[in-house]
């Protein structure tokens, strides 16, 4: 068991027990982000884009083609939307930032194909920014960006250690065969190590990891869901290769976030990487709808694609207890104003 666990944190690469993991810089580059931005909209574009901290429109994230509050890309001038590509980069790594201007090129691709004929309007400037509170290194603030197969949500109390979550990535079609993207397979790769670890799995250790014969119809951590974990095989049933798999795996989940926070997850690993458990339902074999999803004592990552005959792909990523940054304002008020939320 030992030795499994070093094969495993050697995968995962994980931050040294002695690095100190800080997110300062990337909380002021937020904050001078936000501020840029909106300093550089009319008065009628910030009262759409700025909301209050405590404004019920923060928790209201979804994923799906809907009408959504804040400014969309898409209305915005050349020097406007530089800035909110600004923004978006400090949102993402660099695995992320690709796979999100990707998907949101998928509209593009969606409309083309669904010209004359699709229920919702697809457009690629239908991603909507919003600020919630104001941008600041030492007060609560948060941010989001979020349209059809995107929702980016940022939380940071006291203006400090940013909260990724949720964040979902979505993309239709996956693999793209038509348009501005044909032979693009946006998420792709982490099918691929989804399938990879499935299929080394051995008779025992597939029926601990698949839970039904049947794959759910989305991801199970929808908006309003609670939180619940599912039965599956833990980390520390794997072999060496196994745990390497898992190590990938959980590397291209966590490489979606920004750098500072890909490393504070990587270090919540130390010393739990065998509590975290593989989950599987559905085919396990490409182009059949497929479920699975890694959950570890920190965040829960969930593949599901089922739709469009397994061609439409959603992801999601939740930090246990923390998502909106919950358990992180809680201990705020709690440190600094000594009381409870």
């Amino acid at each position: 068991m030992l030795r499994l666990l070093c094969v495993f944190a050697a995968a995962c690469h994980a931050v040294a027990a002695q690095r100190e993991v800080t997110d300062d810089q990337l909380s002021a580059d937020m904050a001078e982000a936000a501020r840029r931005f909106l300093g550089a909209l009319p008065a009628d574009q910030r009262a759409r884009a700025q909301f209050a901290f405590a404004d019920a429109e923060r928790l209201n994230w979804h994923y799906i083609p809907r009408e959504r509050r804040g400014v969309p890309i898409g209305e915005l001038a050349a020097a406007q939307r530089q800035l909110a590509n600004g923004f978006l980069a400090t949102a993402l790594g660099r695995r992320g930032l690709l796979k999100a201007t990707a998907i949101m090129a998928l509209e593009e691709v969606l409309r083309e194909r669904e010209l004359g004929r699709g229920t919702f309007v697809r457009d690629p400037g239908a991603y909507y920014l919003s600020v919630f509170g104001e941008p600041s290194t030492t007060s609560t603030w948060g941010w989001r960006l979020e349209g059809h197969h995107l929702s980016l949500n940022l939380t940071l109390a006291a203006g400090q250690h940013p909260i990724a979550a949720p964040t979902f990535l979505g993309a239709s079609p996956s693999p793209a065969t038509t348009g501005i993207l044909a032979g693009t397979h946006v998420l792709g790769r982490e099918e691929e190590l989804g399938f990879a670890l499935a299929a080394s799995l051995d008779p025992a250790q597939r029926r601990a990891a698949i839970y039904t014969a049947t794959a759910p119809e989305d991801i199970l951590l929808e908006p309003g869901a609670a939180t619940t974990d599912l039965p599956g095989l833990g980390a520390g049933e794997m072999t060496a290769a196994q745990l390497a798999q898992l190590a990938a795996l959980v590397d291209e989940a966590v490489e979606s976030l920004p750098r500072e926070l890909a490393d504070r997850e990587r270090a919540k690993l130390e010393g739990t990487m065998t509590a975290i458990v593989f989950t599987w339902a559905g085919a396990t074999v490409p182009g059949q709808p497929h479920y699975f999803r890694i959950a570890g004592p920190s965040f829960i990552y969930e593949l599901d694609n089922t739709q469009d005959h397994a061609t439409h792909v959603h992801t999601g990523w939740h930090t246990r207890g923390n998502d909106f940054g919950v358990d992180s304002l809680r201990e705020h008020v709690r440190r600094d104003h000594g009381g409870g939320l």
